[in-house]
């Protein structure tokens, strides 16, 4: 009557619609048996025991006695009725929600949201770990199973069905259920420095009490729920190693019942002895007279030996003089226009000479792997910007650590070949 889809708890009914409920329950299911005394004083017995216990409540409203359900017990079946009811979790929406209450709070002011998204980073996190867990003790619970029928049907029906996270499987991809995570941390760690949005939050926490202490304490118990969103990685490949473990077992228990001999001798010498105790033209065999089914000719027949396969020979192809100078001069091109760190301080040297630096509009370009150097060159200078902690691991910098290349403002060099900003290259000292 104050479940869901019925009456909100506080919501009150008259006092016989309520025994007339019970009456109806009694008629469809009693589950004390059949009793001598009739169902209109069982039914009021049950109501006293309720109203005596605290499940309900009962006032006088004129003439008529009201009844209701008190909150705490509707809170209760809730509870049980989620426990009861428990499906794969969407972990895509539970994040997605976090942000948007975080977002509220930063852009609309809503402060009261931030206590709601650490409820649900909370259950978040606890559903993750708890997953891991529930897992082990499935596979605890289906190892003991006798049968391939009993395990195969309680894998499937408890682990896959009804154990999953219901985007796990999403975790691995880039729209992954957690890709709000980093700007869930940032929102968290922003309030937390931003010394007015940090006192707004504790003083929806004081709610018009003295006690900044409490609040204070109850605004980092939020912040270090929401803060625990950066350890998930931790709690994911936990899950990982427990699902990767409940898979190997699993095949592991598939394979050997399937490789398993188990009761064959005892079923296959009993089907001899019952075909032994059958008249021929038995229902139960072939319709082929002569005792057939019995010899050698109703056997399946036997393997036959399956042909090597031997491999298809090479034939010696020997090319022409003309194939072999088309090969050497495709080698001298590729040999020509690969840079090498020997190749490319040869050419720096021959242009620096005695002196400690050189620019572009003094380089020569006189061949191939003259143009392929300076090519090069104009790499390394475009490359002189990036990051001090990046250019250990750059090949290109690295080539000559003995030179320096980096481009000249508001200069440019013109030559036969290209034209770019013009680049100064430096001698380091040893």
């Amino acid at each position: 009557m104050w479940g869901e889809g019925a009456r909100s708890p506080g919501e009150e009914a008259p006092k016989a619609t309520v025994i007339r409920t019970i009456e109806t329950f009694l008629v469809a299911d009693d589950p004390w048996g059949e009793l001598e005394s009739p169902i209109n004083i069982r039914a009021h017995g049950i109501y006293q025991v309720l109203l005596t216990a605290g499940w309900l409540s009962q006032r006088r409203c004129g003439v008529v006695e009201q009844v209701t359900l008190k909150p705490v017990i509707a809170r209760f079946f809730t509870v049980l009725a989620e426990f009861s009811h428990s499906k794969p979790e969407f972990l895509a929406g539970k994040v997605r929600s976090i942000f948007v209450s975080l977002r509220a709070v930063d852009t609309e002011n809503a402060i009261e949201l931030y206590h709601e998204a650490a409820t649900q980073a909370k259950r978040c996190m606890a559903h993750i770990a708890n997953t891991s867990c529930r897992i082990q003790d499935l596979m605890d619970v289906l190892v003991t199973k006798t049968t391939a029928s009993e395990f195969v049907r309680g894998y499937f029906e408890e682990y896959i069905e009804k154990l999953f996270i219901a985007d796990y499987s999403d975790f691995r991809t880039n729209n992954h259920p957690l890709q709000f995570r980093s700007q869930i941390i940032g929102l968290v760690l922003q309030f937390q420095h931003d010394a007015g949005k940090r006192a707004a939050l504790i003083n929806w926490y004081l709610d018009g009490g003295n006690d900044l202490i409490r609040a204070e304490a109850l605004y980092e118990r939020d912040t270090a729920l929401l803060l625990r969103l950066r350890d998930v990685e931790k709690h994911l490949q936990r899950l990982d190693e427990e699902i990767r473990d409940a898979h190997q077992r699993a095949m592991a228990y598939f394979e050997y019942k399937l490789r398993s001999p188990g009761n064959f001798d005892k079923l296959i010498s009993r089907a001899l002895s019952a075909v032994g105790a059958m008249e021929e033209n038995h229902l139960a065999l072939p319709e082929v007279s002569g005792f057939f089914h019995a010899s050698e000719f109703g056997l399946a027949r036997p393997r036959a030996a399956q042909r090597p396969h031997e491999p298809t020979p090479v034939e010696p192809y020997v090319p022409t003089i003309e194939e072999l100078a088309m090969e050497a001069l495709r080698q001298r091109m590729n040999a020509e226009r690969n840079v090498t760190p020997t190749k490319l301080a040869n050419y720096v040297a021959a242009h620096l000479g005695q002196e400690t630096e050189v620019i572009s509009d003094d380089l020569k370009i006189e061949s191939i792997s003259d143009l392929c150097c300076y090519q090069r060159l104009l790499l390394i200078a475009s490359r002189d910007s990036c990051p001090p902690a990046k250019r250990k691991n750059d090949p290109h910098l690295q080539m000559v650590p003995g030179m320096h290349v980096v481009f000249v403002p508001d200069a440019e060099t013109k030559n036969d070949y290209l034209e770019h900003q013009q680049f100064v290259i430096y001698a380091r000292k040893p």
